[in-house]
């Protein structure tokens, strides 16, 4: 029998439970015109009716959490060396979980809608339609970046001091307990490989950042200056929360790599732990506290402002049931914007019929799906 990996183990153990302790209080995050994806009157949240759809959907998280648990636990006892390809899809494994609990609830909702006879407005939440009101690039928080950018570029300048050094054969990978398990030929492709990745990873985030400050503000015409300071509190707590993952991730990364050029550097696995699960729990905080778009925030208003939105109709069709697919999934080819607040949750979604977000998400779910077979094969064998 192989030998137990019980750090491993509750390092994936710590994971599912953020995911399912997320999943189970997505409800309490996702703003009140919302229930399951469905727009209902923001004063029927609360009604026995609602609370029982929602009492329903939590339930099942829960049961599939106990049940991805609990194969998790069959798969640590009788097959413990495969305890890291388990991490790459209990995760996933939840994941259609909770999707099978929310379409019920998704369905309950909209036959809820219709026997109550609810009408509601076509398009509550209006855009801006000031510019200015997205945010500029001032607003993001540049140290978080700056640092990550100043550790890649430390990383790529160790590399080159050291290359003309190393042997002419280099360890190219690690086991989990930063062993070496395989050899190249030394090249600078081969050791420039990590920080290159790592700097592609930091584009990305950095991207990332950008749309989260220039996405146009979704404002309650009812109450246009409470809506719009929630949303700027919101933005700059995101900003932040994603900022420091992306130093971690940059951190993470380079401690990665270092011992393929400095083979008596191996960072502890409690500081990987770290800085894998501190920047994901401050993400999960500014969510938890904050809400949809800033929705749980209660921000000092003293004056009625904001921009104003844009039209008195707001964005056609996106407060149209018809317009999301499974109450998730949106789909309006009259919507020019690309990015749009989700319905569930606290995030954004995409437009899924405009044609750069079906290019996108087709390039994304392929190399997702090739990255998850490489990594598969790569740990089975470590196994």
């Amino acid at each position: 029998m192989q030998e137990l990996n019980p750090v491993l183990f509750l390092t994936d153990l710590a994971v599912l439970a953020l995911c399912g302790a997320l999943a189970a209080i997505l409800p309490a995050l996702t703003r009140k015109s919302y229930l399951f994806g469905v727009k209902i009157p923001m004063e029927e949240r609360g009604s026995p009716a609602a609370r029982h759809i929602i009492r329903r959907y939590v339930a099942a998280c829960l049961l599939a959490f106990a049940a991805v648990l609990a194969l998790h636990a069959a798969q640590y006892l009788l097959a413990p060396g495969k305890t890291a390809v388990s991490m790459l899809y209990f995760p996933l494994l939840f994941g259609a979980a909770q999707l099978l609990a929310f379409l019920p609830a998704w369905k309950a909702a909209l036959r809820l809608k219709r026997e109550r006879g609810w009408q509601v407005s076509g398009a509550a939440f209006a855009e801006t339609s000031s510019s200015s009101a997205r945010g500029n690039l001032r607003a993001l928080p540049w140290g978080w970046y700056a640092a990550s950018l100043a550790v890649v570029a430390a990383c790529a300048a160790a590399t080159l001091v050291k290359y003309p050094s190393l042997p002419e054969v280099i360890p190219t990978h690690f086991d989990i307990n930063m062993e070496p398990d395989a050899w190249s030929p030394k090249s600078l492709g081969t050791v420039l490989a990590v920080p290159l990745v790592n700097l592609g990873t930091l584009l990305l985030m950095f991207v990332t950042g950008i749309a989260i400050v220039r996405a146009k503000l979704q404002i309650d015409p009812q109450r246009p200056a409470l809506s719009f300071a929630q949303h700027r509190i919101y933005r700059r707590l995101m900003g932040h929360a994603l900022g420091f993952l992306t130093l971690a991730i940059t951190a993470m990364m380079a401690l990665a790599g270092l011992p393929m050029v400095f083979p008596e550097f191996k960072a502890p696995f409690w500081l990987t732990l770290l800085l894998t699960l501190l920047p994901v729990a401050a993400l999960i905080a500014v969510v938890v506290y904050a809400g949809q778009g800033g929705c749980k925030l209660k921000p000092k208003v003293t004056e009625e402002g904001g921009p104003a939105p844009a039209g008195k109709n707001g964005v056609p069709g996106r407060g149209d049931d018809q317009s999301w697919a499974l109450g998730m999934f949106y789909h309006n080819r009259e919507d020019p914007a690309v990015l749009v607040e989700d319905r569930f949750g606290s995030n954004l979604g995409f437009n899924y019929a405009r044609l750069p977000v079906k290019i996108g998400v087709a390039a994304f779910l392929l190399a997702f799906a090739a990255g998850y077979a490489w990594l598969t094969v790569l740990l089975w064998n470590v196994g």
